[in-house]
């Protein structure tokens, strides 16, 4: 599958099955994210993975939308801006290397035949 064919398969998806995802793909998966450029190669980010349908119930909570609730794996992206890259300014780069790996992972989720929704407007003090 060609750059721009799995560009084009990727779209927000809203509606899952309960189907569970295989280890293997998820793991393809994090790895598109461990590949993806940073700033100066920092990776100022770390992912955790969840499967266990108690857990995703727990994430859901802070993003109460039906169809959240039934994604049947929920990767949380999780940004240190302690240990990014930082401009002249001050202004560090976390948010854009967390932005770009994700990005990447959204696209090897579709070249893995994996629907993704990238969610951001999430109660963060309840995470």
């Amino acid at each position: 599958m060609s750059f721009f064919e799995v560009a084009e398969k990727r779209y927000s998806l809203r509606k899952f099955n309960t189907k569970e995802v295989e280890k293997e793909k998820i793991l393809k998966v994090i790895e598109a994210a461990r590949i993806a450029p940073s700033a100066c190669n920092l990776q100022p980010y770390h992912f955790i993975v969840i499967t266990d349908s108690e857990l995703r119930k727990k994430v859901a909570e802070s993003y109460p939308r039906e169809w959240f609730k039934n994604a049947p794996v929920i990767i949380v992206a999780c940004g240190d801006h302690s240990k990014s890259w930082k401009r002249i300014d001050g202004k560090d780069h976390c948010d854009v290397d967390v932005a770009i790996a994700v990005d990447h992972m959204t696209l090897a989720a579709a070249e893995q035949g994996l629907g993704t929704c990238w969610v951001c407007a999430f109660d963060a003090k309840m995470c």
